[in-house]
């Protein structure tokens, strides 16, 4: 496999977002974008130089030349598409959070393994090169015996902003809160072994502020928010019995620099990698090295790991009592 043709599901703007990125890799193909409307795939494809453009995600499926499919549809209808994505025989990037709940995500894993198709939840950080330094250095045991984290992630979200759209699978958990969880489960490296959540229910039916509490059976924990409303606020923060990592100086999860300073606040590591586009091409980089050594899976973004969020964001709306009426 030479060039790698891309199809993508959806044309809105995180599909503009990762075509950018896939502009920045020499080995992919724009190929195809998909759409329930033609004029806007049409639209989409001269924007962002695709050679064709669909008018329906079947016809996008049906199309022999498509290599692999970035589905990028909003989070109520990932199931849907990805699954139509495996009948058809096609290897799968999709976006986050890759389903509603855990029993549609473990579904669609079993599914991909036994058609032995390529298929990886689009976690962008967990290919970008700071997060995997600071991987390595946690592997390394500079930070020492982690005992701590803490993490949030509030957005600035006007009363029209998507995430208060129930009907789409909006709120803050999975579309926000997905990424302090994934970033503590990184650092942690195991499953918790209880799970502590709050949420405060706004009048749009979705959880607008949430808290998360992951503790491990080594009594270290992670204390985790995330929310929508009038401000940003954005951080996530390492305690390691020789070390700490602070980072607030961007998204965390979008981090292009990471240092650990010891208890005298001297700086013990740095790394510093600007991303070659925005930070999605990455993920891309991934799944096309997997396709071409020929691995369904990727080391660097588990179905296990992706399956272990998403169960405990279902344990957290479990605690709320709260579920969609569209979930199957």
């Amino acid at each position: 496999m030479n060039k790698i043709n891309w199809g993508i599901m959806g044309a809105g703007r995180i599909a503009g977002i990762f075509s950018a990125a896939l502009r920045a890799c020499e080995e992919a193909t724009l190929y195809a974008i998909g759409s329930r409307s033609l004029e806007k795939a049409e639209e989409f494809a001269g924007l962002n130089q695709f050679q064709k453009a669909y008018g329906s995600y079947e016809e996008l499926l049906a199309d022999p030349q498509v290599d692999i499919v970035y589905v990028a549809t909003p989070a109520r209808y990932h199931y849907e598409g990805i699954k139509s994505c495996l009948l058809a025989g096609k290897n799968v990037l999709a976006e986050k959070p890759l389903t509603i709940n855990a029993a549609q995500a473990e579904e669609l894993i079993v599914l991909a393994r036994e058609k032995k198709l390529f298929f990886m939840e689009a976690v962008w950080t967990k290919c970008h090169p700071a997060f995997l330094k600071l991987q390595e250095w946690i592997r390394e045991g500079v930070l020492g015996e982690i005992r701590m984290a803490e993490g949030r992630f509030f957005t600035a979200a006007p009363s029209t902003h998507r995430l208060y759209s129930y009907e789409n699978g909006g709120g803050a958990l999975l579309d926000l809160g997905m990424y302090p969880i994934m970033y503590a489960q990184s650092v942690f490296h195991q499953t918790p072994v209880n799970v502590i959540s709050h949420a405060f229910m706004g009048e749009k039916k979705v959880d607008y502020t949430n808290s998360v509490v992951l503790e491990y059976e080594n009594g270290a924990y992670a204390q985790l928010s995330s929310g929508l409303g009038p401000e940003k606020l954005v951080f996530f923060y390492i305690q390691g019995t020789k070390g700490k990592v602070l980072l607030n100086q961007e998204f965390f999860f979008q981090a292009t620099k990471i240092e650990v300073l010891n208890y005298d606040n001297q700086v013990i590591r740095h790394f510093e990698e600007p991303f070659i586009c925005n930070g999605y091409e990455y993920e891309a980089l991934e799944a096309m090295r997997c396709l071409r050594e020929g691995k369904t899976e990727s080391d660097k973004v588990p179905l296990d790991d992706t399956l272990t969020v998403m169960k405990i964001m279902d344990t957290c709306r479990k605690q709320w009592d709260f579920r969609f009426d569209f979930e199957e």
